[in-house]
């Protein structure tokens, strides 16, 4: 506003006068000159308007406005746009206004008439037979609650302005946008021309059946089953087609025929309706006479006989009626017939007893049946032999569909359909905003009642077998309904007949309107032929693909396989209706303001929910399929560009959702995983507004490939107001090369006093939100050396300045006009990387990144590293490609070495001339001018020898990252050199959105040069500064090398031979990726502590001590007087075993040049042995001596050593988790030395072999250490990385379900229900043995559950029933169950790992599979192994077994483990045996007094404790 005023005070409103600086255009205000702008001028003389005259071409008057809104048409955009223009003449012709309808005939009417139709008559009664009056009133309710919450909402849309005629497309087109209309307007569509084929239908079963059945051209008396089926589809097919041709032709002809006999048909549908309620009052009094015949319980059709007996008295004589021959093969009463007929009796059942009679309560429930099933009477007795199947089926009334409740929901719906009739006349109404929720409201509340009531009264009139008798064929073929109906069932008939006719002829006269609306539309491009039609606006074309798809369901033939579909496209359109509502009210656009007030969001997601349901209820198939087609829609309209704009609400969801995203992401930075680069490319403009640089955007699109955050910004200098007419220019040449280089993101021009100023805008206010760049492109300017372009230098460095304060990476593609286009294509080359420092994997990421795209998809991949001389090369090498591995990066790998040489004379020289002049520069005082003047002067002499040279020949090779340039630094002013320096002391970032600008890729050797440069020449005194003459002798001086900075002259030095190596390395590259902070900092070849195997390893082997010392020890605890035994004898062998198990598998595994090897892994494995003989120690806790135990684990450890040894040389098995060998070699072990050491009298018990409760709650406690830490058990030695993640996973899957388990079958299995505490000690850990073989392998998160279930119940059967019976029968005193929680789940374990490693395939691991399985790998010569070695840099070479060979090594090395420990066990069992190892007798087992010095009240401890135990042992 003060804009405006502001121009008008400068322009006086004179003639010139401008206001914005801008010439006019014509306009028609007094400034014009043309006839027409007088005429418009002469509109504002004397009103006083010439304050506005300069908004009004953009901003009318209100006057103006106030008169077209009174002259406003009910046609809004949209409906304007699928309007036909008349031709000349008719436009001239005055239009006769057609009468307006009111509420009642409007929409009322039209709305009962397509509601009640051809379900109400046909197939209510059977409804409500079968489906029982609770279940069909439930079924009627739940419909037309739908029908009402969605004529709510669609009051609602309705209200809210005007609606055109189209109904419901244009309610959800205009709310939804073009996308859901389309959709869900071609699903009206279909539902209205599926609902014609369903009348069509109706009106031929009145017809051939209730009318003239001796029509039927297929005949089907005396035909039974499938031809008699058959027969009567092919009937419908038939007259289907010809009544539909005729409908159809009849709509061609004109719809005035069809309008005029509406009145008609609805004037039948309220007859037959009230002929209905008449039927069911008359019956209170006087109930028609309908009897039916049955048969013992069994409905007999009634065709084929007279009189419902078998035999009738005539003349004292009993004469067999026709009833009895159709049962018996003569007419005599000897004739042999039916069995049933014989043994049943014949009863006539009254069909409509009356309102009055009770049969209510017998029609409550429902009575489903199956296809073919014959329909009985309830109540009624009958003898039926069960062994014999029914015979003469034809006789009885049979069900002719199977019947359940969903498909009485998909064939009831079609009966409240019809609600959008008014909304689809709005046009012809008075007041639409009135007449339509009131009348369609009103319609639905009437038929609501009429249905509901309908059903409780057809069930409390009708007998339940009549209701069940669809078409009635126990009621001498009349239709059911007009059984009831007064004063004749005729008038039902003829009324349905007539009223399903008319709904045919609507639903063929609306079809075509409706998709020649959405034709017109354009939004669907296939379907703009049906938007033509006739001179007159009759879709001709339309019409006939509505009569072509119609056909389909006239072929189906079956009014209840018809009903379901036309219900899933009708409840798919009452949906969206629903949810165009509930969204316009969540979202409170400004423009909802519907006069219908009595509606709310929860009512309409209610009703949008009740639709959703209502759609897989009916048929879930049918919903899919009616889904995909509205799916295939929305996709098809949205890859065509739906270019419609209606102010939609997916707009506003899109804004809404927008913005909760960007609050979203305001909450933190991404996480490393989702780490893109998010681009923000800095472009310059020329003088006519044109980008300099396109090929950045080929860049920027080759890196993005339209996914994450693109913007693409520019600076224009100058003011706002003077240059923002330049900015729009340049944002439109910005938008047009985006679209030509195919980069999705968005451009932004900032207009500053200065291109610098403008720049750091860009970088500081880019982006809304949490939604921010955090990369910069920009290119690196040319003529950077010149003295004419050094503002262009300033400005880049200001750039690095910048980005490094903002942390933001920064990339700096050089000659980027020589850059590839995104239609080149490269067929071969590489794309080469210099990764000198590690920078968070930014390098590594781009030319992934760059591969994606087709120009570089060829390219392949090498990864240049630099080494000094005492770095260790091949070493470096193999941890780069086990880093690009991780990476899953494909590469070429090389490691450059840089052999220390002498520093060139030239180095020191060149390196004293920078620093020299630094000093100098700044001691003279020059002006800025004189300055840059002198540095040129040096830069003639001195420039080219680092500099990287590009010969024509290399002319391909384009570098993202700047290339080394030498004799940069002495061509920089010292503000320069003082900038880039205060950059060098950030330290090197490690993250990717760390600063890395220069670091990230655009450093070079001559810049890093530049970034050394220290202050300590600027300290010293220089007693020739003041003399320009000693000056000048200065810069031809010779050196004085000595006083130089050394680290400075090694810098120098190591750049020039870097950029040596560079050059000749990637002569050839397609392309140069440079991250170059600085020279390799690690120079001494020290030992990086973090990288030390203790910081990855070390923890593996705390919880396995634990595990070791503690939770065995507590675990062994058990009795309650051996808790000192269990505990300290344990401690004793962990300590001991360990020790000699690293001698032992130092021997086998780990002898190298006279020396074993000991680090944190042998430790380990170690302990893994000790393991072994811990469990082993189970099998004879409490009766044996602690020398027996040292001798055992003496003899156990090389044993298990050998076997190791065996299997992981020779066998070369997968036993990540220790199933085989730990596990069941221990178990057999010990069952081979219990065997030996058998002892009968413990058979029987022991009185010390029991329990406390504190040696319980000890025990549980290691039970509680073994599960917590028994992942790291499982994964200390497999592979790092996925493989060990897997295993963790999986470990702990394991023993969940294994602890739930043993919880629920402890107490199922005992007898008290209560939890047993050996259970909770010992079952609840088998799942982390039956993992253990398939541990590390992909066999899913479920796999690991149910092993640890199967696990959990083996363990837990084999201590209830295998324990007890392998002592007593096979002399195997297993003491703590070893058998059971490490035997049983250990050959679990090993077939779960021998079925994992057969299903073990390429698809599922891809190349991993032979890391997983290292022995199935290529063996060494065999091409394959260097394809894979390519993918997995390091992976070795294997056997080259399949899957079914390792598997058999699997099966060997099971037997071989179980064989050597079994024999190994017996054998140390005959050594335990011998008299001077000090073996307790049988009554001192179990105690600890005869080993250890006991507490005092030891004893009287004993004696309290011994009668629980008793007690115990007895119960």
């Amino acid at each position: 506003m003060l804009n405006n005023i502001t121009d008008c005070e400068e322009g006086e409103g004179g003639t010139n006068s401008q206001g914005d600086g801008n010439p006019k255009e014509s306009s028609p205000f007094i400034n014009s000159s043309s006839s027409s702008d007088v005429e418009k001028s002469q509109q504002y003389d004397g009103k006083n308007m010439a304050l506005f005259e300069e908004e009004m071409d953009t901003s009318p008057m209100v006057s103006s406005l106030l008169s077209s809104l009174a002259n406003y048409s009910n046609l809004t955009q949209g409906s304007k746009e699928h309007e036909e223009a008349e031709n000349n003449e008719e436009a001239r012709k005055k239009p006769v206004q057609a009468p307006r309808m009111g509420t009642i005939m409007g929409v009322y009417l039209p709305c009962l008439q397509n509601i009640l139709g051809v379900i109400l008559f046909l197939r209510m009664t059977w409804l409500v037979g079968v489906g029982g009056v609770i279940g069909t009133f439930i079924i009627v309710f739940m419909c037309c609650s739908t029908t009402m919450l969605t004529a709510i909402s669609m009051s609602a849309i309705a209200t809210n302005g005007v609606v055109p005629a189209g109904g419901s497309y244009y309610m959800i087109s205009r709310s939804l946008g073009p996308e859901f209309g389309g959709a869900v307007g071609i699903c009206f569509y279909l539902g209205t021309t599926f609902a014609g084929a369903m009348y069509i239908l109706g009106c031929i079963e009145i017809l051939l059946i209730y009318i003239v059945p001796q029509a039927a051209i297929f005949q089907i008396e005396g035909l039974e089953g499938a031809e008699a089926e058959a027969g009567m589809l092919n009937n419908m097919r038939v007259y289907g087609t010809i009544v539909l041709s005729f409908m159809s032709l009849v709509v061609f002809v004109g719809v005035k025929y069809v309008n005029k006999l509406a009145l008609v048909f609805l004037a039948c549908v309220i007859l037959s309706i009230l002929a209905v309620y008449a039927g069911v009052i008359k019956t209170a009094f006087d109930p028609p006479d309908f009897p039916i015949c049955v048969l013992g319980n069994r409905t007999l059709m009634s065709k084929g006989f007279d009189i419902c007996a078998k035999t009738i008295e005539q003349g004292n004589v009993t004469v067999t009626t026709k009833l009895w021959r159709l049962f018996c093969d003569s007419e005599f009463l000897n004739a042999t017939c039916d069995e049933y007929f014989n043994n049943n009796n014949i009863s006539q059942v009254q069909g409509i007893p009356g309102v009055t009679s009770g049969i209510l309560a017998e029609n409550l429930f429902g009575f489903y049946m199956e296809k073919k099933d014959i329909l009985e009477k309830r109540g009624l007795p009958a003898v039926v032999d069960p062994d014999v199947p029914p015979t003469n089926t034809n006789r009885y009334v049979l069900a002719d569909i199977t019947s359940f409740f969903t498909l009485l929901v998909g064939i009831y719906f079609p009966s409240v359909t019809g609600i959008m009739a008014g909304s689809n006349r709005s046009g012809d109404l008075q007041d639409a905003q009135k007449s339509i929720p009131i009348g369609t409201i009103l319609a639905i509340s009437t038929t609501s009642t009429i249905y509901m009531s309908c059903v409780i009264l057809f069930g409390a009139c009708v007998e339940g077998v009549v209701l069940r008798d669809k078409f009635g064929e126990g009621v001498n073929g009349n239709l059911v309904i007009g059984t009831l109906a007064w004063p004749s069932p005729w008038v039902i008939v003829f009324g349905s007949f007539f009223s399903t006719c008319g709904a045919g002829l609507q639903s063929l006269t609306g079809a075509p309107r409706l998709l020649q609306a959405i034709a017109r539309d354009g939004i669907i491009p296939f379907l703009r032929v049906f938007g033509h039609g006739k001179a007159n606006g009759e879709p001709t074309w339309a019409l006939l693909l509505t009569a072509s798809i119609c056909e389909i369901g006239i072929i189906i033939a079956s009014l209840d396989a018809v009903a379901p579909i036309l219900s899933m496209f009708f409840l798919m359109c009452y949906m969206f209706v629903n949810l165009a509502c509930a969204l316009q009210t969540l979202l409170r656009t400004p423009n909802w303001r519907p006069r219908f007030k009595f509606y709310h969001w929860a009512l309409s997601f209610l009703g949008m929910s009740l639709c959703l349901s209502l759609m897989f209820i009916c048929s879930w198939y049918y919903a899919i399929v009616a889904m995909g087609i509205a799916g295939c829609i929305y996709k098809y309209i949205e890859f065509c560009g739906a270019e419609k704009e209606w102010g939609d609400g997916i707009r506003g969801i899109s804004l809404s959702a927008a913005r909760y995203a960007l609050m979203r992401l305001e909450e933190g930075p991404p996480h490393t995983k989702n780490w893109r680069p998010q681009i923000l490319v800095l472009v310059g403009l020329d003088g006519e507004q044109n980008v300099e640089q396109p090929r950045l955007l080929s860049l920027t699109n080759q890196l993005k490939a339209g996914k994450g955050l693109t913007i693409v910004g520019a600076c224009v200098e100058g003011t706002y107001l003077n240059n923002y007419a330049q900015a729009q220019k340049g944002e439109q040449s910005l938008r047009k090369l985006m679209e030509t280089e195919r980069v999705k993101g968005f451009s932004q021009v900032v207009i500053s006093s200065n291109l610098r100023d403008a720049t750091s805008h860009l970088i500081q206010a880019g982006g809304l939100g949490g939604l921010r760049h955090n990369t910069v492109v920009v290119s690196f300017p040319k003529n950077w050396k010149q003295a004419e372009d050094n503002q262009r230098l300033r400005n880049f460095i200001e750039v690095v300045r910048e980005t490094t304060t903002a942390h933001l990476a920064l990339l700096v593609p050089k000659n980027i006009s020589a850059y590839p286009s995104n239609g080149e294509r490269f067929t071969e080359g590489h794309i080469d990387v210099w990764w000198i420092v590690h920078d968070g994997g930014m390098l590594m990421l781009l030319p992934f990144l760059l591969r994606q795209h087709k120009v570089w998809r060829k390219c392949k991949m090498r990864i240049f590293t630099v080494a000094q001389m005492d770095d260790n090369s091949i070493q470096m090498k193999k941890d780069v490609m086990t880093f690009l591995y991780h990476l899953r990066l494909d590469a070429e790998v090389e490691v450059v070495e840089m052999h220390d040489s002498d520093i060139s004379a030239y180095t020191y020289e060149k390196t004293l001339v920078m620093e020299q002049r630094s000093q100098i520069l700044k001691e003279m005082h020059l002006t800025k001018n004189e300055r840059e003047r002198e540095i040129q002067s040096i830069t003639d002499v001195s420039r080219g020898s680092i500099r990287r040279k590009n010969p024509s020949n290399l002319h391909p090779q384009k570098s993202i990252t700047e290339e080394p340039a030498g004799g940069s630094v002495e061509e920089k002013p010292e503000e320069e050199v003082q900038l880039i320096q205060g950059k060098n002391a950030t330290p090197t970032p490690t993250s990717p959105t760390s600063p890395a600008s220069l670091s990230a890729g655009a450093m070079t050797p001559g810049e890093e040069m530049q970034m050394t440069w220290s202050d300590e020449m600027d300290k010293g005194n220089n007693p020739s500064a003041a003399n320009p003459e000693t000056i000048r002798d200065m810069f031809n001086m010779k050196p004085e090398w000595e006083n130089l900075n050394q680290s400075n002259v090694r810098r120098m030095h190591h750049a020039q031979k870097l950029n040596e190596v560079i050059v000749k390395k990637s002569q050839e590259a397609k392309l140069v990726l440079l991250n170059m902070p600085g020279p390799p900092k690690n120079r001494t070849n020290e030992t990086k502590p973090m990288e030390n195997a203790v910081y990855k390893d070390y923890p593996f082997f705390a919880h396995i001590q634990v595990m070791i010392f503690i939770g065995f020890g507590c675990l062994l605890a058990f009795f309650r007087h051996y808790g000192f035994g269990g505990m300290a004898f344990n401690f004793l062998m962990a300590t001991f075993t360990i020790q000699w198990a690293i001698l032992i598998q130092g021997f086998f595994h780990f002898y190298y040049d006279g020396k074993i090897h000991l680090g944190v892994i042998n430790l380990i494995n170690a302990e893994f042995a000790c393991a072994v003989v811990l469990i082993s120690f189970g099998a004879v806790l409490g009766k044996t001596s602690p020398v027996q135990l040292l001798v055992m684990a003496l003899l156990e450890v090389p044993m298990f050593g050998v076997a190791e040894w065996v299997v992981v040389k020779y066998l070369k098995i997968n036993d990540a988790g220790g199933s085989i060998l730990i596990h069941l070699f221990a178990c057999y072990f010990g069952l081979g030395v219990t065997f030996i050491l058998y002892r009968p009298s413990l058979n029987k018990g022991h009185s010390k072999e029991c329990t406390s409760y504190q040696s319980d709650m000890l025990s549980v406690l290691g039970t509680l250490l073994l599960w917590v830490f028994w992942p790291s058990f499982n994964c200390a030695l497999t592979l790092r990385g996925d493989d060990q993640h897997r295993a963790i996973l999986h470990t702990f899957i394991g023993l969940s379900a294994s602890t739930l388990t043993a919880f629920a079958l402890s107490a199922m299995l005992s007898k008290n229900g209560k939890l047993s505490m050996a259970d909770v000690q010992n079952v609840t850990l088998a799942g982390g043995v039956t993992v253990g073989a398939s541990v590390d392998m992909m066999i899913s998160p479920a796999a690991a559950y149910v092993l640890g279930m199967l696990g959990c119940t083996a363990c837990m059967l084999g201590y209830k029933y295998l324990s007890p019976f392998l002592a007593q029968r096979l002399r195997v005193q297993d003491q703590c169950g070893i058998h059971n929680l490490h035997g049983l789940t250990g050959l679990i374990s090993t077939i779960a790992g021998i079925c994992a490693i057969l299903l073990a395939s390429e698809d599922t691991y891809g190349p991993s599979l032979y890391q997983t399985f290292s022995y199935r790998a290529p063996q060494a010569g065999d091409p394959r192994l260097a394809e894979l070695q390519k993918l997995i840099p390091g992976l070795e070479a294997g056997l080259g077994r399949t899957a079914q060979e390792q598997a058999l090594y699997q099966l060997a090395a099971l037997g071989s483990a179980i064989a050597m420990a079994a024999v190994g066990g017996m054998l140390t069992g005959l050594v335990l045996k011998l008299p001077y190892l000090a073996s307790p007798t049988d009554e001192s087992c179990f105690d600890d007094e005869l080993f250890f010095n006991v507490p005092l009240d030891y004893n009287q401890v004993h004696r309290l404790q011994d009668v629980g135990c008793t007690e115990t042992q007895d119960k």
